[in-house]
């Protein structure tokens, strides 16, 4: 999928929707929900966490069970006539089937329920998002319309616990069917309802697969990009900043590395740093679609390795020995090792 902006995405639809666990039914509403300038702070809203769940924390890549998942045939069918009653019967469809499934779990967390179509670089997508209510929102439970206090709505992001990007005529060389974040069950939720149960997906990536190309592009863009750095500086920061088992917040990771390695000197360096930091995500979505900016660590290397062009020398250590080596090369661009003398390190006679 296309990194997402203001610019390639478009809303066409919007179906507002309410879950009262308490009730025996959900509510739904017969009617789209307008939109236009009018609109602009909810339709912002929307945009933010269209952008979030693609690009959040919370995310996950993630692709249908079979492909008779319930969730999965209601969307092809709307895709084969995309009108104004099919969308509204869509979104009935899936609000009323994800009632169900809530009522049937030990779930107590009622709220309004979105649906949207969007169109992102021409591609069609259902965007799913769960809203608990929050002071400040005004949700008319009559006629099923929302409302907003000014600077309300758009701040409300702990109360998005449940949103999914769902594509309907993805490119066929992409994997992913689509992206979910789901805040609750990162948070211990005991059932994964949301993805397994409701939207019937599994993820498609694993840890290890992501982090060995996140550290391969890091460590390729940042040599390029920092010349003027030692390349084996570079590296310890992106070895130390994906070190195994870490839960790793991509925009967050790749700025440290930035700050520990972009000179001091550099020219209005705080805005430098987060402006490479954007292109790095960006680029880096653009390249792997079906990833997601959000893993755990997962490096079965235990050595770091140094080796000449010819393999004429080769260097290795254990990283738990890292804070006592140290490689880096002199303004003749040598290289210079120096190992502490607590390793009593001496050659091999043999």
């Amino acid at each position: 999928m296309a990194v997402i902006t203001d610019t390639n995405m478009k809303i066409n639809r919007i179906s507002i929707n309410a879950i009262d666990l308490s009730a025996s039914e959900p509510m739904h509403s017969g009617k789209l929900f307008p939109i236009g300038e009018e609109n602009k702070v909810i339709d912002d809203f929307f945009r933010t966490h269209v952008v979030d769940t693609r690009e959040g924390k919370s995310t996950k890549s993630c692709r249908f069970i079979d492909e008779d998942a319930t969730v999965k045939t209601k969307i092809k069918r709307f895709a084969t006539n995309r009108s104004d009653e099919e969308f509204l019967k869509l979104a009935k469809e899936l609000t009323e089937n994800l009632f169900k499934i809530m009522k049937n779990s030990s779930s107590n967390s009622s709220g309004t329920y979105f649906v949207l179509e969007l169109e992102i670089d021409n591609e069609g997508c259902i965007f799913l998002i769960k809203l608990d209510p929050k002071q400040g929102v005004q949700i008319n439970y009559d006629s099923l319309t929302v409302s907003v206090l000014e600077n309300i709505l758009p701040d409300s992001n702990d109360r998005v616990h449940k949103c999914a990007i769902i594509r309907f005529n993805k490119p066929d060389n992409e994997n992913a069917e689509l992206f979910v974040m789901d805040k609750q069950q990162k948070e211990g939720e005991p059932a994964r309802f949301f993805i397994e149960t409701y939207l019937q997906a599994e993820e498609i990536l694993n840890d290890r697969i992501m982090t060995k190309e996140v550290v391969r592009e890091a460590k390729e863009k940042f040599v390029s990009i920092l010349p003027e750095v030692d390349s084996n500086k570079i590296y310890d920061s992106i070895d130390r900043e994906f070190s195994n088992g870490s839960r790793i917040e991509l925009n967050t990771s790749i700025k440290n590395i930035l700050l520990d390695n972009v000179p001091l000197t550099q020219l209005n360096r705080e805005i430098y740093i987060d402006s490479l930091t954007d292109d790095f995500i960006k680029d880096y979505l653009t390249k792997f679609p079906d990833h997601s900016t959000s893993f755990v660590v997962e490096r079965k290397d235990n050595v770091v390795i140094y080796r000449s062009d010819k393999d004429q020398i080769f260097f290795r250590y254990n990283k738990g020995i890292s804070t006592d080596i140290n490689v880096e090369k002199d303004d003749d661009g040598n290289t210079i090792i120096n190992i502490s003398k607590k390793l009593n390190f001496n050659r091999d006679v043999k």
